[in-house]
């Protein structure tokens, strides 16, 4: 029994329309640049599209952690449903209440019973200037 991820984004929120397609809502880039540290996060949501090789209910649980100390900033746990393995199984998960207290490497991973490795993916938190964002001593443009 093998899950595997196509692709895993991290973002704010997600919305889906009417018509069924999604709106990701700020989506953060391999390179996340936050304004300063500590930086909290109310919510982060991992939008995965994933595949599974066959149908079924599979627990798993999902955390993020600082790469460099261990330390484990967030985690959740639920099921996967697979009703259709021809089908990708679109999988939203938010984990709220994140303080980031150290710029460097962070991965998310995600733990499915009954499958040796997890799916993890990384992110590099970093301090800087947000693009676009007004910065001290910087004149603002307005009406």
């Amino acid at each position: 029994m093998a899950i595997t991820a196509k692709y895993i984004l991290v973002c704010d929120d997600f919305r889906r329309e009417d018509n069924g397609k999604f709106i990701i809502i700020g989506l953060y880039t391999p390179d996340m640049l936050v304004p300063q540290i500590p930086f909290a996060m109310p919510t982060l949501t991992f939008f995965m599209n994933l595949e599974s090789e066959r149908p079924g209910n599979f627990t798993f649980r999902i955390k993020i952690q600082h790469q460099d100390t261990g330390n484990i900033l967030g985690q959740g746990m639920g099921m996967i449903p697979v009703l259709n393995p021809q089908q990708p199984i679109i999988m939203p998960v938010k984990i709220g209440g994140i303080i980031f207290n150290a710029p460097g490497l962070y991965g998310i991973s995600l733990e499915i019973d009954g499958q040796q490795d997890p799916i993890v993916t990384t992110f590099n938190l970093q301090l800087g200037a947000i693009a676009g964002a007004p910065q001290p001593g910087m004149p603002r443009l307005g009406m």
